[in-house]
């Protein structure tokens, strides 16, 4: 009994590793591409000089877009379950967002919460279509 008790745990385990690597890389992924995003967005409405309404809904757009692409690059890495890794690669990115809102601001807002749905929601998006096959159009 504990011999089966043994190897079910070091099954678990090698599963459990087999989500880790791919599911950071996407937050990672989704970090940067994120970062980038904002650097591009402050640049454009930089240059046309747009009204500060614009901002949350540009932020918006930009947080839906790094989690895609966390989920996303997450499923890529996995090749299978793209539903599963690019939610939970994207639930940590929302966990990184809310961490730097909460530091940079106090307590967060509404906002911050519905951004963090979006988020997720974008994540699963990705990861779906991240495991899809070579040939087969989206």
């Amino acid at each position: 009994m504990e011999k089966a008790e043994k190897q079910g745990n070091a099954a678990f385990l090698t599963r459990g590793k087999a989500y880790v690597r791919p599911v950071l890389l996407g937050v990672l992924a989704g970090v940067l591409a994120g970062g980038g995003m904002l650097c591009l967005l402050a640049a454009v409405l930089g240059m046309a000089h747009a009204t500060g309404a614009m901002i949350p809904a540009a932020a918006m757009a930009v947080a839906a877009a790094g989690g895609f692409f966390a989920g996303f690059t997450a499923a890529k890495a996995r090749k299978k379950r793209g539903l599963l890794v690019g939610g939970f690669s994207a639930l940590l990115l929302a966990a990184v967002i809310l961490a730097v809102s909460w530091i940079l601001s106090g307590m967060p807002e509404a906002s911050v919460w519905s951004r963090a749905l979006v988020v997720i929601v974008a994540g699963m998006i990705g990861g779906v279509l991240g495991v899809g096959k070579k040939g087969q159009p989206y």
